[in-house]
């Protein structure tokens, strides 16, 4: 036989135990007001497929909760993913979406192919055009695809800078070794997790 539980008396004794212990009904209740100090740490949202689905589509919409339904995410979940992850500013049209997450990419840089985890969205985007770059330049063979990027570098996440490969001996030494650097793209890291 199941026992009946008696909810009055649970919260009350959950609203003397707060007392007790110095905090208010609003942190007793697990509702802390602004500038309270919640009673349980706040746990990052998991980054999951769904997540990253949403704010995709986030992105094409413009809309947090169609986006957040559209992939059977709750717009509560997806509105703490974004304000913990992203940086959104401005509304309609003029609206931006910052992704600084670090990222794990494949570097050609020095004659080597590297796993670097670079640190924000700039520094991927010029890796990224660089991979693309080369990879056209291995099919092609136009030097002046190489051009854009003498001299330039990537900074990883610990503050390191990898000069990028421009030298088309070494480029086509690397391809020629059957690695497979143009097929992976970048990989988002979790970040605390």
């Amino acid at each position: 036989m199941t026992r009946q539980r008696d909810y009055r008396a649970e919260y009350a004794r959950r609203i003397a135990n707060a007392t007790a212990k110095g905090r208010s009904r609003s942190q007793a209740r697990g509702h802390a007001r602004p500038g309270e100090t919640p009673t349980r740490p706040r746990q990052r949202a998991k980054i999951d497929d769904k997540l990253e689905a949403a704010l995709r589509e986030f992105r094409r919409i413009g809309n947090r909760e169609l986006a957040a339904k559209s992939v059977n995410v709750a717009p509560e979940r997806f509105r703490r993913f974004l304000r913990e992850t992203v940086e959104v500013s401005g509304r309609g049209p003029s609206r931006r979406i910052i992704d600084n997450r670090p990222r794990d990419w494949k570097v050609i840089s020095n004659g080597q192919v590297l796993d670097v985890r670079l640190r924000d969205y700039n520094e991927t985007s010029l890796n990224g055009q660089h991979l693309a770059a080369v990879g056209k330049f291995i099919r092609t063979n136009d030097r002046q695809l190489l051009l854009p990027f003498e001299g330039r570098e990537v900074i990883d996440a610990k503050g390191k800078r990898h000069a990028l490969e421009t030298d088309p001996n070494e480029l086509h030494r690397i391809a020629a070794q059957g690695d497979e650097v143009f097929h992976e793209i970048y990989r988002l890291v979790a970040i605390g997790g």
